[in-house]
């Protein structure tokens, strides 16, 4: 066996170059030997995008106070194996750890850091991870922490029982088996190297969740169960939730936190209201550009930006007609303009949306895209070749397709941007207004025909963004797109550690979605997240889906 450090320099260190966060291209790299940072305080966050300016020594952490936040959006149940949408992750990461992590205090550098593995070692071959567990972890319950929580947690994502669904079961085709060695470790079989596993272990999405509470109640729905740096103490339905500091916290001196109270606030301009009197101290929702330069006139407040791996778009649905016909989806994507809708409804706030993002490692050049149909101006060609798409169809009379849209305010607004572009070429859509709960459950279902949303990935990686949206067997494949060369590529780019060679496999996977367009990519998000000034220790994560556990954050006076 290799030691962790030395085993990603021969396995990993090619595989994760490139991972961009912002214009920059950190390395993410594995350091089974690093702890959390000590007590010296991190960087104050800036404005963006300038690097954060440190804070004089004099300003060191406190303990004490709770941490007010603000979300638009609620979860729809306490699983988070089973969720999928972002605000899941946010609301209830403060209660929980995974194996490893990203390091809260490093960003912009995506770097790896241990979490409930204290350790870990590497084979030679890159076909074998073994995670040596920290001693002595307690639940919230009192009940121990063993390596069978793990693995019972990998089990249920990778091969979930009836009844379970596992939105991320595609993320890990390379996974062969997970074992529980000894109390205090597991192994992780891998049937080939992988270029994302680290990637994927360190998402929030990977919490581990206690295997007695799940075996006696069937899930995690209604529980609230962690190892985390805080305990749920109760939330009242759509108003707020409420935790308290875990004195018996497994990493010593955190949190600084006593507690965390985070409100529902669905309106944004309530939510924005809010963050400039106080109310809350930080919000972790998108703030648009004209809240962020608002917000950036106000001394006591902070502005973080990022771009963010969160994508805009238009998921068809492949298991209903007429959707499977592929000129009608080419018409459709043709017909939208994608700059419009960053100008307009994201006031200028967004990449052009495709697959995989312009701005990553892996997407299309945007100078490239600028050229091709669909992202060309103006839209004169693109809109002609799109009736002219049409008239060849032939539509069923009183064909009306239903956009099933969440119920906040910006997702409205994302529908109706939708039904004005289906509106170009003839198409009289009509939304679907849905509750977060009701609308997972419809995506989860595949009961629509259109779905306006927008997804997450935690990083910008093939593995991650293909294997949940695009193959087959992907749990986020909403409208259960299907084509077996794609599938058959996605095996081979997986396998492969050289990004250079990889590349070439992603490339050619995204000329066959830009040729089949499964879904409409509209624009990829750009965050702005703001923060009262006292608030400390709180760096923007490059996903939504990393850094939600704030056990580093704390208040100065």
């Amino acid at each position: 066996m290799m030691h962790g450090n030395r085993a990603v320099m021969a396995v990993s260190s090619l595989i994760i170059v490139g991972f961009l966060l912002a214009a920059c291209a950190p390395i993410i790299a594995q350091n089974p030997t690093a702890t959390l940072a000590s007590t010296t305080p991190a960087a104050k966050p800036g404005s963006a995008p300038a690097t954060p300016t440190p804070k004089p020594a004099s300003d060191q952490p406190r303990y004490g106070g709770v941490l007010t936040w603000a979300d638009l959006a609620e979860p729809a149940s306490f699983d988070l194996h089973q969720e999928s949408a972002a605000q899941h992750v946010r609301y209830l990461m403060p209660s929980y750890n995974g194996l490893l992590q990203y390091d809260p205090l490093a960003w912009p550098e995506a770097k790896i850091i241990p979490d409930l593995a204290g350790s870990w070692e590497i084979s030679s071959d890159g076909l074998e991870y073994i995670f040596r567990l920290r001693t002595g972890v307690k639940w919230h319950d009192g009940k121990p922490f063993t390596s069978e929580d793990v693995q019972a947690s990998m089990d249920r994502i990778l091969k979930p029982p009836r009844g379970t669904r596992s939105p991320r079961q595609g993320s890990f085709p390379f996974i062969d088996k997970v074992e529980a060695t000894a109390p205090d470790a597991v192994r992780i079989r891998l049937r080939y190297p992988s270029a994302s596993l680290s990637t994927n272990l360190a998402t929030d999405w990977l919490a581990v969740l206690p295997k007695h509470v799940i075996e006696a109640k069937g899930d995690m729905k209604r529980d609230v169960v962690g190892t985390g740096p805080f305990r749920f103490k109760g939330y009242s339905p759509g108003t707020s939730y409420e935790y308290v500091k875990n004195e018996d916290y497994f990493f010593k001196g955190r949190p600084h936190l006593d507690g965390i109270r985070a409100y529902v606030i669905r309106d944004d301009a309530t939510r924005f209201a809010a963050l400039r009197t106080g109310r809350v101290l930080l919000s972790d929702t998108r703030m648009s550009a004209s809240q962020a330069e608002l917000a950036k006139s106000d001394r006591n407040l902070v502005v973080q930006t990022t771009w963010r791996p969160s994508l805009s778009r238009v998921s068809m649905n492949f298991m209903r007609t007429p959707w499977q016909e592929p000129r009608l989806r080419r018409a459709i994507s043709l017909a939208f303009d994608r700059q419009t809708f960053i100008k307009t409804v994201l006031e200028g706030d967004g990449l052009l949306g495709a697959p995989m993002p312009s701005k990553g490692s892996w997407g299309i050049p945007e100078d490239e895209l600028l050229k091709m149909p669909g992202y060309r101006q103006p839209k004169d060609a693109d809109i002609a070749e799109a009736r002219k798409l049409l008239a060849e169809l032939g539509l069923p009379e009183g064909f009306k397709p239903q956009v099933v849209v969440r119920s906040e305010a910006k997702y409205q607004k994302y529908g109706t941007f939708v039904l004005a572009e289906l509106g170009k070429l003839g198409i009289r859509g009509e939304l679907a207004i849905k509750v977060t709960a009701a609308f997972d459950e419809t995506l989860m279902r595949g009961a629509f025909d259109m779905m306006s949303h927008s997804e997450a990935t935690a990083m910008d990686d093939p593995d991650l963004r293909f294997g949940d949206f695009y193959i087959s067997a992907g749990g986020r494949n909403y409208g259960k797109y299907s084509n077996p060369k794609f599938d058959e590529l996605y095996g081979k780019q997986s396998r492969i550690l050289d990004v250079n060679e990889r590349k070439k496999l992603v490339r050619e996977m995204l000329d066959i979605l830009m040729q089949d367009n499964p879904d409409v990519p509209i624009a990829w998000g750009i965050m702005h997240m703001g923060q009262n000034s006292r608030v400390r220790n709180n760096r923007i994560a490059a996903s939504a889906l990393v850094n939600n556990r704030h056990q580093e954050l704390w208040l100065a006076d």
